[in-house]
Parts: C-alpha cells; structure tokens; sequence
C-alpha cells in the first residue's frame, strides 16, 4: 500500500543491515526522525499544525520531534490526564459508593410505608445488569443489587415513591466549554445516575429520577411492589441506611474509560475529585485537582488549557512534549500497570480493535486516541525491536483534518517504532514512589525541575 512506502522503506534498510552484519543493528536517532518526517510528508500533516515527540524512556533519550511544544488541540488525550490524576488522588483500588435509605422506622410486616431515597456519590457505573454485560463489559453496582437487598429484608410492598438525591454534586449537565451538539457524545452529568444517563442511546432528561425509574423496575421485577411514581428529592433527616454499595475499582473503570473513550465516565470522575479533594462537585473544582497534578509532575500552566475531562472541549490545549511527560511520570509510579493496562492495545481491543493488525505493533503498542473534527491523536506507549519501552504523543490539528491521513501517519509511525532497534546506551532506572503523597505535596517531595523532568524530558 502507498501508505506504508516510507516506513517499509526504513524497515528495509534495518532488514538488509541485518543480514549483512549477522545481527540486529539499533538505528539512529537522526534516521527514525528523518523516516517520521517522510511519513507526515506522505500522508499530508507535516505541518504547524502537527505535534510529534518521541521519547525513549529506557535511554532517557529523544528520539524525534516536530512542533513538540505546539498547543494544540488533544480531543480525548486529555483522559490522560484525568487518568494521572484519578489514579493520584483516589488510587486504583478506590471504589465509589451509592446509598439506599428508607424510613426511619422498621419494615413492618414486609412492607415499607415512606418512600425510599437513592443517593448517589458519583458513580459512573451504577447501571443495570443488562447494561453492565452489553455496554460496560464490568461488573459494578447494581439496581438489581438494591432489590435484592430489600428481599432478603422481606420487603414485598413499598407504599411510596423512590426518589433519587444528586446533591453530591452541581447540576450542570455537561462541560461549560462545549460546542452545540458535543452534549450527544456524552449522557448527562450528575452525583446519580443509571446506565450512564442513558435510555436505549438517548440522553435523558432528569438522570436522578432517571436512577430511581430503574430501581422502581427492578424492584418489580423482583416481586416488590412499589405504589408510587419515580422522582428526585434529597434523603431526609432520620432516613436509615437500608444498603451501600460499591462500584467495581477504579482501575476497572478507568480501564472502560480508556479503552473505548468513555466521555461520560471522565466527566463525572472530574467531578468526583473536586467533590473529594475542593469541596465542590463540579467540572471546575475537578480541574483544579488536575492541574495540581500537571504542576507536580513539572508541567508549566503556560503550556496547556483544560477546560474538561474528556476532551471533548474544542479549547482544550496540551502539547505533545507534555503528553509524553505525563506518560512518562505514570510510569515512575507504583500503580504503573494499571495506567497501562487502561490504553487500548493495537490490534486487539477499544478504539485500537482494527488498527495495526498484522504490525510489530499490533498487542504490542498501548494508546489513547482522540477524535474531534478539528483532531485526530494518538499518544501512548510502544516496545521497540530491542525491547526499549517509547512513549508517542502525535497530535495532528486543523479546519479539515482527514481522518484517514492523520491515523495513517499515526500507525505507520508506531509501527515502524515497533519494528526498529533503537540506539542509544540504557539507563538504570530508579523508581520513585509518588502516590504515597497527596497532589498537593508532591511539588515540595519533587519539585520543578528535579528528578521527574531528568527522567522523561531532554
């Protein structure tokens, strides 16, 4: 294919060397560079608008580099950094809770008199069974879980209503920054919600009553009669805690969030962590929390502009020097393997599924990707021939930007990364371990300019 022609032409030249010298020579830093700027040529997105940085973590060394400190737009990129910074502040076995409440008095007889509250603490992943198997492909808390629990309370009748509290957060349903028509790319936002705001794929109009509609259905389904209609309302005092329930562990559910670009899931997880760690559920207390995170791993706030977690916001900015720094700080941590194993795998799973199959990439490289009409990225990890691990960020911009060029370029670039040795003497690694410590105390434990930026920048 024409695509391929100069990637196979530098793959070539590694294979030919080979067989003359009898060994695998590690190709220079200047050739991949020279045979990545071919590939943008090629495939029409070399230009200004086009950030590239490669970084070889395992010789602490840049392998290319093109408008690397561009802001440009990273479309769902910027999971990344709502992945750094959940896995932060939360760490990969936080778990998210919803709460039943019922009257403050004892079932009598089996039936409750008084209606029951659901309460929710932002949980993305509170749905349905059905949902869980068809959509999310986890197992998290359950409607079903709820009315199981109030059978085994022998509970046959509710003569009330359920009513379901967001009061964890705000009720802003989408991000503040968003472009008409971006809201149908993601459910609407609250501290409660029931197959993530979603109705046969429509967007619903109220998620609370939404959630208590599919706790009423699957009470009835479980022989539970409930007399009243659904609704919203906020737990009264004196309510008594009928259940809690925890969802699946974060690192189940950033590996959803990532994998298929879940929108829904790093929003309301934003909103989480400005709840949890400023007080306020709400997308502008969450990015606090973010650029906390981006300031301790050495980011300059000049460099970026968040505006919402999943980057669907067309004034979202990070560059792809940045990119690669923040995958280089994920991989200083001890939840490491969680922030990987989160990436779509070439060839294998997500929004990767059918891309770079039959590839030295292919289970091979671990990426986000990200698609808005003026965007098309892809930044991530990849294993090199001689087994040197390389983080990618290739962020291509632009009015029109072909779909079809951009992610080309893109898998002809991680591909032929995965295929070439690389040169370059290793480095020994020392690995730090940061979640220890809260966000806002890793600047004082490794301040700008320190360990963090000698190990993933130049």
């Amino acid at each position: 294919m024409k695509r391929r022609r100069y990637a196979a032409a530098v793959l070539c030249f590694v294979a030919l060397a080979a067989a003359s010298a009898g060994l695998r020579p590690a190709l220079a830093a200047a050739d991949v560079s020279s045979a990545i700027s071919s590939i943008l040529q090629e495939h029409g997105v070399a230009g200004a608008d086009t950030g590239v940085y490669i970084w070889d973590f395992d010789a602490a060394r840049q392998v290319a580099a093109s408008h690397p400190d561009t802001r440009l737009a990273p479309a769902s990129n910027m999971k990344l950094v709502t992945t750094s910074s959940a896995l932060g502040r939360w760490g990969p076995e936080h778990r998210f809770k919803t709460e039943l409440y019922g009257p403050g008095v004892p079932v009598y007889g089996g039936v409750i008199y008084g209606d029951l509250y659901l309460k929710g603490f932002g949980d993305p992943s509170l749905s349905t069974l059905s949902y869980q198997r068809d959509e999310l492909h986890l197992t998290t808390a359950s409607f079903e879980s709820f009315a199981k629990r109030l059978r085994t309370l022998k509970v046959h009748k509710v003569v009330g209503r359920v009513l379901g509290d967001e009061s964890w957060f705000d009720v802003k349903r989408t991000g503040p920054s968003w472009k008409p028509g971006l809201q149908l790319e993601c459910g609407p936002l609250s501290a409660l919600t029931g197959n993530e705001s979603l109705d046969n794929g429509n967007r619903v109009k109220d998620p609370p009553t939404y959630a208590a509609k599919l706790l009423t259905e699957a009470l009835r389904a479980k022989g539970i009669k409930v007399t009243g209609r659904p609704g919203a309302g906020t737990v009264p005092t004196g309510a008594r805690l009928l259940k809690q329930q925890f969802s699946a562990p974060l690192r189940a559910l950033l590996k959803h969030m990532d994998k298929e670009s879940d929108n829904f899931f790093a929003e309301t997880l934003l909103k989480g962590l400005g709840k949890d760690f400023f007080e306020e559920g709400s997308t502008a207390a969450g990015l606090e929390v973010s650029r906390a995170n981006l300031a301790a791993i050495g980011l300059d706030p000049a460099s970026y502009r968040l505006l919402d977690g999943s980057g669907l916001s067309y004034e979202d900015r990070l560059t792809a020097r940045d990119i690669v720094r923040i995958l280089g700080a994920a991989r200083q941590e001890q939840d490491y393997a969680d922030f990987y194993d989160a990436l779509a795998i070439a060839g294998v799973d997500g929004t990767l599924e059918d891309r770079m199959r039959g590839t030295a990439a292919a289970g091979n490289a671990h990426a986000k990707t990200g698609t808005l009409n003026i965007a098309v990225c892809l930044s991530g990890f990849v294993t090199s021939a001689n087994d040197r691990l390389v983080g990618y960020s290739i962020l291509v911009n632009g009015g029109s930007v072909s779909w079809a060029n951009a992610t080309a370029a893109q898998d002809d670039i991680v591909e032929m990364l995965a295929a070439t040795s690389l040169s370059g003497a290793r480095q020994i690694r020392v690995t730090p371990v940061l979640r220890q410590h809260p966000v806002s105390a890793f600047a004082a434990v490794y301040p700008v300019g320190s360990f963090l930026q000698a190990v993933v920048q130049p």
